[in-house]
């Protein structure tokens, strides 16, 4: 259970981690003509937001990994992919077409095959 908790904090780390990215790389290059983008973006507080909870989502990460098989945990984690859709979507206003969130369901239906394997018994066929 404590593995799941862990995971589920993952994904939303990275992906609000990216976002912030996302929007603060954005928000910069309005800026460019005025200020060198590589100088600014270190300064950035979303930038900045952003890294600290990348940096949160990898010690999490690592964590999981002591504690979990890898070829389960690397699968969930990238379920975040479903996570950056949905941000992008409903946070940042992007147009998401339908083929985007075909592909994000198939990545969920991945992943649920992944999660359900894992729950089956480590190595089980």
């Amino acid at each position: 259970m404590r593995v799941a908790f862990l995971l589920i904090a993952a994904i939303l780390l990275q992906g609000t981690g990216n976002l912030c990215l996302s929007q603060g790389m954005k928000d910069l290059a309005s800026t460019a003509a005025e200020h060198p983008i590589e100088l600014t973006a270190l300064v950035s507080p979303l930038n900045m937001t952003g890294v600290l909870l990348l940096v949160g989502f990898f010690a999490i990460f690592t964590t999981v990994l002591a504690r979990a098989d890898l070829s389960v945990v690397v699968p969930i984690v990238s379920f975040e992919i479903v996570v950056n859709v949905a941000l992008a979507d409903l946070v940042i206003h992007e147009k998401v077409s339908v083929l985007r969130w075909a592909g994000t369901l198939l990545i969920t239906c991945g992943v649920a095959l992944v999660a359900f394997s894992a729950r089956k018994g480590a190595g089980q066929q």
